[in-house]
């Protein structure tokens, strides 16, 4: 009963708070509304500035549980950052009343000092820590860069959203939803590694080409190849369905199109790798990349696994031509190894290129598939497999020195 009371207390106080602020409202208002005597608020709370800090505490908690909700199952930190800012956009289009109470409350609190040493800040300093934790995962798979400081970035991106709602609360704006990808387009470019223009990193820009790949790997990923249709990816992709006939002759067509620019990414890359000198650097290098390419991307990761490694018409198309290219291009960094010693000679440059396409593709599988592994899963298994793919190749004495 009194749990439910001061709950009750809380909810009313929100409203009168969003209303008035702080120093307008009324206590007997907010008795009123939440059908006590004045009296009865103060059982619970010291004062009326102790009251709104609790109000914004009680909305930034059950914040905090529904964003984390909406993060389950979802593994890789592009895709988590991602999904939290859409939370904070969606929340402003789809419930515009909450959106007035709660920027009310943070205006109301943020612009009292007090408010910063009050237990209320509590659960909003948890709530921003999501960002945190989000960017630190990005840093730790490098998938994102290492030399950012991650409060400020945290900082940066609360204070974009911020100015979103205030757009919309303005009337600047009708709904913030559509500045989702430019949005994505500034924080990633901020935070991702300089490692190529994947297609995901191409989102926000006016080329329709991309943005028909970029949908098509969303719509893959999402309801699978048989049963995705051209006019669902037209729609993601905001061109008419016959736009997508003018690059692509087909569904298939399009499909077999997606590695393309991920492996000539990786063959810049590639050729990068190709400038150090030592055979055993170049090889670590050649693996950890491999993997970490596919892995920074899970859509295309799960339609690379799904339906296209898996398909036997892919190799029959104009698109495995470049992606042999580009696994084989292991061979010559064992041939240089076996020349300087490092690299047991009877090794199969075909075999173990074998060996390391189908461990990838047998691990990855189960990580996204069969059992949707932790993001420390994986770094772990992910940091053994590499270590194992190595000791199957180089000579045990020098094995020992490189380890």
């Amino acid at each position: 009963m009194g749990s439910d009371r001061k709950q009750d207390i809380i909810r009313a106080a929100q409203e009168v708070f969003a209303e008035y602020g702080l120093t307008d409202a009324k206590m007997s208002d907010i008795a009123k509304k939440a059908g006590v005597v004045d009296s009865i608020i103060y059982h619970y709370f010291k004062n009326k500035e102790d009251l709104l800090f609790h109000s914004l505490s009680e909305k930034a908690a059950q914040a905090g549980k529904e964003v984390k909700f909406h993060l389950e199952g979802i593994l890789d930190p592009v895709s988590r950052l991602g999904k939290m800012i859409w939370f904070h956009l969606y929340l402003n289009d789809v419930s515009p009343m909450e959106l007035r109470v709660i920027k009310n409350l943070l205006f109301e609190c943020r612009a009292n000092k007090a408010f910063y040493s009050h237990s209320g800040y509590k659960p909003l300093q948890n709530y921003m820590k999501i960002v945190n934790k989000i960017l630190e995962q990005g840093v730790e798979s490098k998938v994102f860069r290492n030399d950012f400081n991650v409060n400020l970035v945290r900082t940066m991106i609360f204070g974009l959203l911020d100015e979103e709602s205030l757009n919309f609360v303005s009337h600047e704006v009708d709904e913030t939803m559509p500045d989702f990808e430019g949005i994505m387009d500034l924080i990633l470019a901020i935070v991702l590694r300089d490692e190529g223009n994947g297609a995901e990193n191409t989102a926000g820009e006016d080329d329709k080409m991309q943005r028909v790949l970029v949908a098509a790997e969303r719509i893959f990923a999402k309801k699978g190849y048989r049963a995705a249709t051209m006019a669902e990816i037209a729609n993601e992709a905001r061109v008419a369905e016959g736009t997508i006939y003018t690059y692509f002759e087909n569904k298939q067509d399009l499909l077999f199109s997606l590695p393309q620019k991920r492996i000539e990414w990786l063959r810049t890359n590639m050729d990068e790798a190709f400038k150090v000198n030592d055979p055993l650097s170049k090889l670590y290098w050649f693996i950890r990349l491999f993997f970490r390419t596919f892995l920074s991307q899970p859509d295309f990761l799960k339609v690379f696994l799904l339906d296209i490694k898996l398909n036997r018409k892919f190799y029959e198309s104009k698109a495995y031509k470049p992606y042999l290219y580009y696994i084989s291009a292991v061979g010559p960094i064992l041939d240089a190894g076996k020349e300087k010693g490092f690299i047991r000679e009877k090794v199969n440059n075909r075999i173990f290129r074998n060996l390391l396409v189908g461990s990838f593709t047998q691990l990855t599988t189960r990580w996204f598939i069969l059992e949707n592994a932790t993001a420390k899963e994986m770094m772990l298994q992910w940091d053994q497999v590499v270590n194992m793919l190595c000791r199957s190749v180089i000579k045990r004495d020098v094995m020992l020195n490189f380890s």
